[in-house]
């Protein structure tokens, strides 16, 4: 327990300490994505380059979070809003989440409890996070139809949000 204790500052001062580089180009900004297989929440299969391939595709979001983060919070609550004012616009947000098989109640019951509604894909092997290089929670990576990295952002300040949301609108047609 003591070392609980311990362990819990040290996370939160490393995830502190990745804010500044919030929106920092990355080796994978604007470049083509890495594609990966997976499956929902619910079961069904995804696949990210069949998905990019759809004639409706979409400006895709994946939010990478964890049931134990609560920085993840509120921003699963920011990409929800995201989600319903800019579905017609073309934005699909996907939740990505980095537990466990076993974990998947605690999951659902984690995502009711915050009333987020949005598709998760299962990440529990961290095959996705290891592709996308994830360096925190929340980890945001925003794909443009032709499947190339726009952005990325770790963290949910009001400052990050404001500037993420800016970001965005410059990738969807808003009328």
């Amino acid at each position: 327990m003591r070392y609980f204790k311990i362990l819990i500052p040290i996370i939160i001062i490393i995830s502190f300490s990745f804010l500044s580089t919030t929106f920092a180009q990355t080796k994978l900004e604007g470049q083509k994505v890495p594609d990966f297989v997976t499956s929902t929440l619910d079961g069904k299969d995804f696949v990210l380059k069949d998905w990019l391939q759809r004639p409706d595709n979409k400006v895709l979001i994946l939010t990478f979070f964890a049931t134990w983060c609560e920085l993840c919070d509120e921003d699963l609550k920011f990409f929800q809003r995201l989600q319903d004012q800019y579905a017609d616009q073309g934005l699909q947000v996907f939740c990505v989440f980095t537990g466990s098989l076993s974990k998947i109640k605690v999951a659902k019951k984690y995502l009711e409890g915050l009333k987020i509604g949005l598709p998760v894909l299962m990440d529990n092997k961290r095959v996705i996070s290891k592709r996308y290089k994830v360096a925190g929670f929340p980890s945001t990576y925003v794909i443009d139809r032709e499947g190339f990295l726009r952005m990325k952002c770790l963290g949910c300040s009001e400052d990050v949000k404001t500037k993420f949301e800016r970001n965005l609108k410059n990738l969807l047609p808003i009328s």
